[in-house]
């Protein structure tokens, strides 16, 4: 897989670094162990990856497992990062507020990583969804895994649908880089960007979809939804039209499409 780059993703880091505070323990509703000082989401801590985790209280099991990446601002050693005012609209964010979609909050399983020194490896991500699937085994649905991402995550979400062909559907929102579309041909994709992003050209996801699609994927297997005036993310004025996560996370068809693609 070749992995593309329209934009320097350490100068995004750059721009996108913060710090913070949160501690907690493992996931509801996965595993039962002390609670941590959160509403809704625990922490879930493996050799790979510190996580943050969501599980709902009373979804008929095996549950689909939503896997989101994030973006070069919540790098670091402080899972607060991933519920900072700059994360608004992303999974967890609003899973923790109580204003997640309903079929979010009520029929998967959600987990985000915390990428410690910047950018996602695929295969550190594949032993990390391995260790997750044994711990949890049979409480998660091994057929129906997810990758979604932003920005850096985004890019990241693409690299880890393309060359480990565990999920069955991949939602990258704004991504900072591609793959070569035959690479995840097979990988049903549905790209979120705003026309008015100035951190990432929206070229980057127009490009994948029409390669895909080029490439012979059918139009369910190749969706692009462009936002003509994408929200800036609070806290971060100069990333005006990133916040493309909030319009595309609050999209009820986007789970419900997930929800239609199984692995075989």
């Amino acid at each position: 897989v070749r992995e593309l780059s329209p934009l320097s993703i350490r100068g995004c880091m750059r721009r996108r670094r913060r710090t913070g505070r949160l501690r907690g323990w493992v996931a509801a509703g996965l595993a039962t162990m002390a609670r941590a000082e959160y509403r809704h989401v625990r922490v879930w801590s493996s050799p790979e990856f510190e996580a943050l985790s969501y599980a709902p209280a009373s979804a008929a099991e095996p549950v689909p497992l939503l896997l989101y990446l994030h973006g070069a601002g919540e790098i670091g050693e402080d899972l607060s990062l991933l519920l900072g005012v700059g994360a608004t609209g992303t999974p967890l964010f609003e899973l923790e507020a109580g204003t997640a979609l309903p079929l979010l909050a009520t029929r998967f399983a959600v987990v985000a990583p915390q990428s410690r020194l910047g950018g996602w490896d695929a295969d550190r991500i594949a032993r990390f969804v391995d260790r997750l699937l044994d711990t949890f085994r049979p409480r998660l649905d091994p057929q129906r895994l997810y990758v979604t991402g932003h920005s850096m995550g985004g890019a990241g979400a693409l690299v880890a649908a393309a060359t480990t062909r565990k999920f069955a559907a991949c939602a990258p929102v704004a991504p900072a880089g591609a793959v070569r579309p035959r690479d995840l041909l097979g990988c049903p994709t549905w790209a979120f960007h705003g026309q008015n992003d100035q951190v990432v050209p929206a070229a980057v996801s127009e490009r994948l979809i029409t390669g895909l699609r080029h490439h012979g994927a059918p139009p369910e297997h190749a969706k692009l939804s462009l936002y003509p005036d994408a929200p800036t993310p609070p806290g971060w004025p100069s990333s005006v039209g990133h916040a493309s996560t909030i319009p595309a996370y609050a999209t009820p068809a986007l789970y419900s499409w997930l929800l239609d693609h199984h692995l075989q």
